[in-house]
């Protein structure tokens, strides 16, 4: 007789633009879809993010989510350029919030999220590693908070990332603009594990299985417990991101950028 149960098909959910949502055996799977963009970030994607979150949130059918990046090249690049562009107060605020709104979802759905880091993870894509419960990395990721470049602040990260790198290794991120390879961000305490590139979802899909697989009380309370007290760093970043974002430094940066030239700040 055979008892080998069959095995489970995966089921693609929602009419999404920029990630594709999939569930198969308790582990629902958030791909950023943009490789043509390098999966960068862009407003449509935090929302259907936070769409796909806000779907599992409430299903204990769902035991852990896992997120990662389409193509070969990258996980996150970072924001989309192009979005980074605000007439007044108005838009800069509703964009900070469809950024916070799903960066606390990450933090506050009772599945433990992991990040499978696939290739760079740049800005947002860094700051995914940083507040989601386990990052994994293939040994070809990059990781780096590379604003000031273009004169931007990462307000959630310098909270978040104080506590995951420290304040020295932090600093050294946000300031020198630098990327480093997955074993420094091993080292840095940015993710858990460094795997080979090709082994990266195999490695992964075991880890969420065997978390599924755990006492489903216990694994909730313990994602509760990893992100207690951390609702402060957004409030900071409500009030603070939005007038930051209006700088004319943050302008200039954002056409250099797009331009592919160096940028001429001004301090203002």
């Amino acid at each position: 007789m055979n008892n080998r149960r069959p095995a489970r098909r995966t089921q693609r959910y929602g009419d999404y633009e920029t990630i594709i949502f999939e569930v198969k055996d308790k582990v629902a799977t958030v791909t950023m879809n943009r490789p043509d963009k390098l999966n960068a970030c862009s407003l449509k994607m935090f929302r259907e993010i936070d769409h796909a979150l806000a779907s599992v949130e409430d299903n204990d059918d769902v035991r852990v989510v896992v997120i990662t990046g389409a193509g070969d090249r990258a996980f996150s690049a970072g924001v989309d350029f192009e979005e980074l562009h605000f007439k007044d107060l108005k838009e800069s605020n509703a964009f900070i919030r469809s950024d916070a709104r799903m960066f606390r979802r990450i933090e506050n759905i009772p599945q433990p999220v992991i990040a499978a880091i696939n290739g760079y993870a740049f800005g947002y894509g860094c700051k995914i590693a940083i507040v989601s419960d386990i990052a994994v990395a293939s040994d070809r990721a990059q990781f780096g908070l590379q604003g000031i470049k273009v004169g931007a602040v990462h307000v959630i990260t310098l909270g978040r990332g104080r506590g995951t790198l420290g304040r020295g290794r932090l600093g050294y991120l946000l300031l020198s603009g630098k990327t480093i390879d997955a074993k420094k961000a091993e080292e840095y305490g940015i993710v858990a594990q460094v795997v080979p590139h090709d082994k990266l979802p195999a490695e992964v899909e075991s880890l969420a299985q065997s978390i599924a697989e755990y006492p489903v009380l216990a694994v909730r309370a313990i994602k509760r417990m990893l992100h207690r007290g951390c609702d402060d760093d957004y409030r900071w970043e409500d009030l603070l991101s939005p007038g930051l974002l209006l700088m004319e430094d943050v302008k200039e940066g954002r056409k250099a950028f797009l331009e592919k030239r160096k940028p001429h700040f001004k301090g203002r």
